[in-house]
């Protein structure tokens, strides 16, 4: 199983690297020249060529791209990031100012969509085609087809503009992160709930429900005690995979309810071509997404035997 284990986190480390050397490649090869943008930021209209060309030397610009990835990876392994273009601040200092704010963003989110995703898929197996069951899948179906700025405008039009009752800006206490938390929780838990209904809907066919049924257990005793048990593993891999997408979702939350998260910081460096901002925060969106899912094929290993097998030839 250690072996197991060793090669799953070196087959991470592998996409890692290949993703993080093909976000390079990409930010790279966009249109503009970052020595010219640090010299107009510096010089102004003072900014000659001469000054350009000693920027690009400077900052190994004209390297081969092989050799300036190999450098720019060397520090980025360190913290080292480099400075933003925008803000003229490390990126380092950037990273620690934001973090927290997704972070919270998206536990707060990945919470309630692991909560609402459980109630719905499970009181519709309760209610087995019945009224409630028809109207929590025509639920799951609109969350799961309802873009993130169009709930988070309704939102906000509903519970800020009309009602009153919630802040619709900023981080002013619990109340502020309502919303934002709904706005990112809503399509992950109507995925979920839909994989927590099917997976339970067939666990209940499977020999041990009848057994449940036989020893006088009621249909909801044994989605508990029995089915629900047994969809963990579905249940975890794609919660998992839905909680990565959320970082995508954050870009949009964070920009509409104004947290000063990676997401906003991400759609401002795109606006002022900061190629620097632009390549830490890809990078650190690689990272998070292949973690979390080593976090997850790991945890799936440790809970099921028979992921621990090793697979016959």
């Amino acid at each position: 199983m250690q072996q197991m284990f060793l090669r799953r986190m070196a087959l991470a480390v592998l996409l890692m690297l290949a993703a993080t050397a093909l976000t390079f490649a990409l930010v790279t090869a966009a249109p503009g020249n970052v020595a010219a943008l640090i010299a107009e930021r510096a010089a102004g209209a003072g900014a000659d060529g001469e000054m350009i060309a000693r920027i690009a030397n400077d900052l190994g610009l004209n390297d081969p791209l092989p050799l300036r990835y190999i450098h720019w990876l060397g520090n980025a392994v360190t913290g080292d990031f480099g400075v933003s273009l925008r803000s003229g601040k490390p990126m380092a200092e950037e990273f620690a100012d934001r973090i927290p704010m997704t972070l919270l963003l998206l536990l707060g989110g990945g919470v309630l969509a692991l909560l609402l995703s459980l109630a719905m898929g499970l009181a519709g197996a309760m209610s087995n085609g019945g009224v409630v069951d028809r109207v929590l899948h025509g639920l799951a179906l609109v969350g799961a087809s309802t873009p993130n700025f169009f709930v988070a405008a309704m939102l906000v039009i509903v519970f800020a503009v009309t009602l009153g009752w919630l802040p619709s800006f900023g981080t002013t206490g619990l109340k502020s992160w309502i919303m934002p938390w709904i706005t990112i929780a809503l399509f992950p838990a109507s995925v979920l709930a839909r994989v927590v209904r099917v997976n339970l809907q067939e666990a209940m066919s499977r020999p041990f429900a009848t057994t449940g049924f036989a020893k006088g257990r009621t249909r909801g005793a044994v989605l508990l005690r029995e089915a629900l048990p047994n969809i963990a593993i579905p249940y975890m891999t794609t919660f998992g995979a839905q909680f990565t997408l959320m970082i995508i979702g954050a870009i949009v939350v964070e920009r509409v309810f104004g947290l000063n998260g990676i997401g906003a910081f991400f759609i401002e460096a795109i606006r002022f071509r900061d190629f620097v901002g632009m390549q830490a925060v890809l990078t650190l969106f690689v990272v998070f997404f292949v973690s979390v899912n080593l976090a997850v094929d790991l945890l799936a290993m440790l809970a099921d035997p028979r992921l621990r097998r090793p697979r016959k030839a």
